[in-house]
């Protein structure tokens, strides 16, 4: 009989399922209120500016929990890399692909990250067995149903196409940055890595998003959309990450992925419940194909990671 668990580390456990769950429900829920701000504002400048906000505001957690701020000097020419690939090329991709698509499609394709994931530890020499190659193909063939949205007609457009390829370039990106941050979360930990990045990805951004669009936008701005805007910066991103370094501490990286299926769960649930994106019977076929694809990935990449290569 296995002796049950301290009490302490229950609590723990508990607190750190109950702080991965509500990320996960904020990060989810970052798609449809961007959408209702992309039909004002253009998406670079959307992107960039909401990331400043989640970079000050992550630095401000640093700051009150009295965590190390300073990055040490070797360590600047890796997180600038990290920023434009995990930050600048990431929400570039995202909110030109949100200004194209439902935020429902979006959120499903996302999910892909873990595919990606798969794929480049399968590069870096790590074993894949055949269970996570199915998990792939089947989460790729789930996309092409739910961007395709029919079950008896071929459907599919330009315009959609371009849209599912910067989702899945935006998943590509977060997947690469993920992997290459993980050595500096360990030396320097998760949420200043993610803090820096953040604003430093953002500030890159910005002077590009200046090239195309004005400032001048923030005035087109209703107060419900200004808060919506606020929002996205604050909670999905900053609140959002700092629960997931509460999930990582606690719970390890294999039990936080499992959580991270939920984000296609708040994003499709509240376009549809609260902004109108209508659920269709393909999409969601598609959405649950992705979901047992790279369910079935998670699980090959875990098994691979057991047996020495």
């Amino acid at each position: 009989m296995t002796p049950a668990a301290p009490s302490g580390q229950r609590g723990s456990r508990f607190t750190g399922d109950l702080a991965t769950i509500g990320a996960t429900m904020l990060m989810g829920s970052s798609y449809p209120f961007a959408k209702e701000v992309l039909a004002t504002m253009s998406p670079l400048l959307y992107s960039a500016s909401r990331y400043v906000v989640a970079g000050l505001v992550l630095l401000a957690v640093l700051f009150v929990m009295r965590r190390p701020m300073a990055v040490p000097r070797r360590d600047w020419l890796a997180l600038i890399g990290l920023a434009l690939i995990g930050v600048a090329l990431f929400q570039a991709c995202w909110g030109l692909a949100m200004a194209r698509t439902a935020p429902s499609l979006g959120s499903i394709i996302m999910t892909t990250t873990t595919a990606f994931s798969a794929i480049l530890a399968w590069l870096g020499g790590r074993r894949l067995p055949a269970l996570g190659w199915l998990g792939i193909v089947s989460a790729f063939a789930g996309v092409v149903l739910v961007v395709n949205n029919s079950l008896d007609e071929i459907t599919l457009a330009h315009a959609d196409l371009n849209g599912a390829l910067l989702w899945l370039l935006a998943a590509f990106a977060w997947a690469l940055y993920v992997e290459r941050c993980a050595p500096h979360n360990a030396r320097l930990g998760a949420l200043r890595v993610w803090a820096w990045t953040t604003l430093i990805g953002a500030l890159l951004l910005l002077p590009v998003s200046l090239l195309f669009d004005r400032p001048s936008e923030f005035a087109n701005l209703d107060t419900r959309l200004a808060l919506y805007w606020l929002y996205t910066g604050i909670f999905p991103v900053g609140v959002a990450y700092l629960g997931l370094t509460v999930g990582l501490d606690r719970l390890g990286v294999s039990r936080v992925m499992v959580y991270m299926y939920l984000i296609p769960v708040a994003g499709v649930g509240l376009s549809a419940a609260f902004f109108g994106d209508p659920l269709t019977l393909a999409r969601v076929l598609g959405g649950l194909i992705v979901l047992v694809g790279v369910i079935l990935t998670r699980v090959a990449l875990d098994r691979g990671a057991r047996v020495p290569v």
